[in-house]
């Protein structure tokens, strides 16, 4: 068969390996860092069905992950209305879903090679890019995470939203929470105190009730990181590319889906991929089937998305958006559907 070679070794990257592996094909994959890492995520996956888990062999890494079945939305103020989802939802850091990933990879006999920043030259043949967001010079976003030990959610997860940006709490292993936001970069710098810099974003969103209640947490040491320019539009992809995951194009945080948005991406790129391993198909061709798939899978889902995601941080709308949250007319169950 021929080799297929993965650049990035994030969700994507890391099960789409592992589901080319099961089915013969070698695989090399390229990772510019090493594991066990934090990375800037919700950690928090919903809608990840049987069939995914079971082609990707995602069961074992995913054992150690919390239920999440209820929610809470907030103002800077106030609760604005509680939900209990659809279907129960997953909690699992990225620090520990990422490590089990490939350590599964190097066991069924897949190439990993940490520390190995490659080029995304995405037109060679038999290489695909999982390497992550696509930067903007543009974009006004930041996102921010850490983790807490010794802090009571008051529903599995929380949504804390203001006009400058939205900031979700949700449980993951070990009794910890995560934390993490996605804020409208006021170009504030950390302080150097103890304290995270998503606290000071925060401060200047307005949240003073959730951060008198973080007052008695105790952040992970370790788990803070950040991420900048970020761009929630589509993706254009070129040529004879082949992109996965959030490198195929960001699904705004407030969903909860990019996480299964990854590993659905990576089952749905197993066939393509291996049909131009096993020499039925060419490079181009083997793109193009999977950005059909992919267009089918994924494009309502992140069109509805994205504009929810405008509405909701609109600094104009945003008195109408809070006000109609308290309201029983607040399509919540519609959208969680929507952007699955």
């Amino acid at each position: 068969m021929l080799p297929i070679t993965i650049i990035g070794g994030g969700l994507a990257g890391l099960s789409l390996a592992i589901g080319l592996r099961r089915m013969g094909a070698p695989v090399t994959l390229k990772e510019a860092g090493g594991y066990p890492r934090h990375r800037v995520c919700g950690e928090f996956i919903s809608g990840l069905d049987a069939g995914t888990i079971e082609r990707l062999e995602l069961g074992p890494a995913l054992s150690e992950s919390v239920s999440v079945r209820r929610m809470r939305w907030y103002d800077a103020n106030r609760c604005l209305r509680r939900d209990a989802l659809p279907s129960a939802a997953r909690g699992i850091s990225r620090w520990k879903l990422d490590q089990a990933l490939a350590d599964r990879l190097v066991e069924a006999g897949g190439d990993l090679q940490t520390g190995q920043r490659a080029s995304r030259n995405r037109s060679d043949p038999g290489t695909v890019d999982c390497a992550g967001r696509q930067p903007s010079k543009q974009s006004d976003w930041i996102g921010l995470k850490c983790h807490l030990d010794g802090f009571e959610l008051e529903e599995d997860l929380e949504m804390h939203m203001s006009a400058q940006g939205y900031v979700g709490l949700s449980r993951i292993e070990n009794g910890r929470v995560n934390l993490c936001g996605l804020f409208r970069n006021a170009g504030l710098r950390p302080c150097g105190d103890d304290f995270p810099f998503v606290f000071q974003y925060l401060r200047h969103c307005g949240f003073r009730k959730l951060l008198s209640r973080l007052e008695e947490a105790a952040p992970v040491e370790g788990s803070e990181c950040s991420v900048a320019a970020l761009d929630y539009g589509a993706s254009t992809a070129a040529g004879h590319s082949l992109r996965l995951g959030d490198a195929q194009g960001l699904i705004p945080p407030f969903t909860g889906n990019g996480m299964t948005l990854a590993f659905e991406s990576a089952a749905l790129a197993l066939e393509p991929l291996r049909a131009y391993a096993g020499g039925e198909l060419s490079w181009p061709a083997c793109g193009e089937r999977y950005r059909k798939l992919a267009r089918a899978r994924f494009g309502r889902r992140l069109a509805v998305a994205r504009g929810t995601h405008r509405w909701l941080v609109s600094p104009r709308l945003f008195p109408l958006t809070s006000f109609a949250a308290r309201t029983p007319l607040f399509p919540f169950q519609s959208l969680f559907r929507l952007t699955r």
